[in-house]
């Protein structure tokens, strides 16, 4: 399997992702992104303070999943498998997401989420 990229996610994005709750990674769709595939491994790295020891964790692609927006995703995936908590609206879901990528990027392209398995090592 091909490693194609690294997500560095926060702590508590990590956690859910090890208790089975975050279960798709989304990003914009850009062409520089259409590497992605179904079976491709992708890691997710844990940020961490300085002096704390790096976790990281391997996952495969098994589907991908095209959508307008961030508000489309999270509304069909649900809030808790794109990482949302899931109290947070799909407003504040969507303003999370913004505060990393452009939203002329996100209108042009669109969103896929890469639904993963972990892989138990």
């Amino acid at each position: 399997m091909e490693d194609i990229y690294k997500f560095e996610l926060e702590a508590d994005m990590y956690d859910k992702l090890l208790a089975g709750k975050k279960t798709a990674q989304l990003v914009v769709n850009e062409p520089k992104r259409k590497v992605y595939a179904v079976g491709n491994q992708i890691t997710f790295v844990k940020k961490v303070e300085e002096g704390e020891e790096v976790q990281q964790t391997k996952a495969v692609i098994e589907n991908l999943l095209y959508f307008a927006n961030v508000v489309e995703a999270v509304e069909t995936m649900g809030k808790e498998a794109c990482g949302f908590r899931p109290s947070a609206t799909i407003e504040k879901a969507s303003d999370i997401f913004l505060s990393t990528e452009s939203f002329e990027s996100i209108e042009k392209n669109g969103i896929v989420a890469l639904v993963f398995k972990l892989i138990e090592e």
